[in-house]
């Protein structure tokens, strides 16, 4: 049983619903979340339409995003996120079972050089935020450079 209701979007003032009915419709699977997040009015102003933005920048491959989404969130050991997160990853070609084990990423036959430094730097920047070496930043560096010079 829920221990929050939710709240529908014909609850709310109109630009609060609108913003609840965007966020509902276009970012996947978290219609659930944003009934909760009615709640505070606030967050539903300010944090759906943060989301809704990054999203819509693309400043990372829809692959990458997801990979270090759903690595934190087993590190987190966050059953909803992951289990919301794993069918992006599916679309990007990451199988239920190989997303089952991005943690042990260095010997995982679905993923490539590039999503193995993802996964390796998501782990770095949960474990310890700030102490992240050089080093793991300069060969996060190296395939964005060589994705640019693509362009």
């Amino acid at each position: 049983m829920a221990r929050v209701r939710n709240i529908a979007a014909d609850a709310l003032p109109a630009d609060l619903a609108a913003i609840y009915r965007e966020f509902a419709g276009g970012y996947g699977p978290f219609a659930n979340q944003v009934a909760v997040f009615a709640h505070v009015p606030a967050a539903l102003r300010h944090l759906m339409p943060l989301l809704m933005e990054l999203r819509a920048a693309a400043t990372l491959p829809k692959r990458a995003l997801e990979l270090a989404i759903v690595t934190v969130s087993q590190l987190n050991a966050c059953h909803y996120c992951v289990a919301h997160h794993k069918p992006f990853l599916a679309v990007e070609g990451v199988s239920a079972a190989g997303a089952d084990r991005l943690l042990d990423y260095r010997d995982h036959p679905e993923l490539d050089e590039v999503d193995k430094l993802v996964v390796e730097y998501a782990i770095a920047a949960w474990e310890h935020p700030g102490r992240i070496p050089d080093s793991l930043f300069d060969r996060l560096r190296q395939p964005a450079e060589r994705l640019s010079a693509l362009k």
